[in-house]
């Protein structure tokens, strides 16, 4: 019997907390079952009413976690690793600042929709500091759901909009995202989505159109909107002499922009949807390179371009 099977459940079925949040036009649910929800700012601003979700999420109190049992698929080589026991996948978050046994493990089903969080209560010292959401959590569902079956993709971008539609700027670590976020934010009318993570989405299958939408992960810039934005054009940031854009072709682009996103490496045919979606995503929206110097010179340039495949 694995330690979660024995929780300090509440007396009747009226102590829940709920809440609804969407994230890159995806429902999540959660049900805190005894516990209070403890949500950070970022995550309040994606706060929808409570309604049936796409993703439904229950979570409950367990005295201890011991290791998962099951086959290890992955290692993150931060807090999380990953198994597959019972037909499910498992995740332990492990930290040594609260011990070397986990603190918090998700259950959850292979097409990522339905899942059972165990919060452990020997390592969570102040329960009513407990932030039920926390990173990295989240963003693994999110990222997970979003691989199955081709429905999107996260990518490290910042996503800039004016109007109805939208440039994203996509870059590894330290090729300007905030940078470029900063340079953008003083434009009028300029709406930022997110500085470091952007979720794309098909908006219509019938015209080829795609829609970005800002996360609660943002990066040091801060930036972290729910709202959403069509893609016109896609730009692979790199730091330059001077300010220059260059067409990709289209199999160079998909590859750039797999290699800046968040991809489940546990599961194959996630990869292989992933690609699929970054094959028709980059046959209708333009990607180019852009090689850029660190002043407004750079938002001028992107202004005033305006080219077509």
């Amino acid at each position: 019997m694995i330690a979660e099977q024995k929780l300090s459940m509440p007396q009747n079925d009226d102590c829940v907390a709920h809440c609804c949040l969407q994230i890159g036009g995806l429902s999540l649910g959660f049900a805190a079952h005894g516990m209070d929800f403890h949500l950070e700012s970022d995550h309040k601003n994606f706060l929808i009413p409570s309604q049936p979700c796409e993703i439904e999420i229950e979570m409950f109190w367990a005295q201890s976690l011991s290791t998962a049992r099951g086959k290890k698929l992955f290692d993150s080589g931060a807090v999380w690793s990953l198994y597959e026991n019972n037909n499910e996948f498992v995740f332990d978050f492990v930290t040594p600042s609260l011990g070397s046994e986990p603190y918090k493990r998700l259950h959850i089903n292979h097409g990522f929709s339905r899942g059972r969080v165990f919060f452990s209560r020997d390592c969570c010292s102040n329960p009513e500091r407990l932030q039920v959401l926390e990173y990295p959590m989240d963003e693994l569902i999110v990222t997970n759901w979003l691989a199955r079956e081709g429905r999107g993709a996260e990518v490290h971008g910042c996503g800039l909009a004016r109007g109805h539609e939208g440039h994203l700027f996509v870059g590894h670590s330290g090729a300007g995202k905030s940078t470029t976020t900063r340079l953008w934010q003083s434009l009028s009318g300029c709406r930022i989505l997110s500085d470091d993570r952007i979720i794309i989405r098909k908006a219509d299958h019938q015209q080829n159109l795609f829609s970005m939408y800002g996360t609660p992960w943002h990066g040091e810039a801060g930036f972290a909107s729910p709202e959403k934005a069509s893609i016109k054009q896609i730009f692979v940031l790199e730091h330059g002499v001077k300010n220059e854009i260059t067409l990709l072709p289209q199999p160079t682009a998909v590859a750039e922009l797999f290699a800046r996103c968040f991809l489940p490496f546990h599961d194959p045919e996630a990869l292989t949807s992933t690609l699929a979606f970054l094959d028709d995503l980059t046959r209708h929206v333009a990607c180019y390179r852009f090689q850029f110097v660190p002043d407004s010179s750079a938002v001028e340039k992107i202004l005033g371009f305006n080219h077509s495949r």
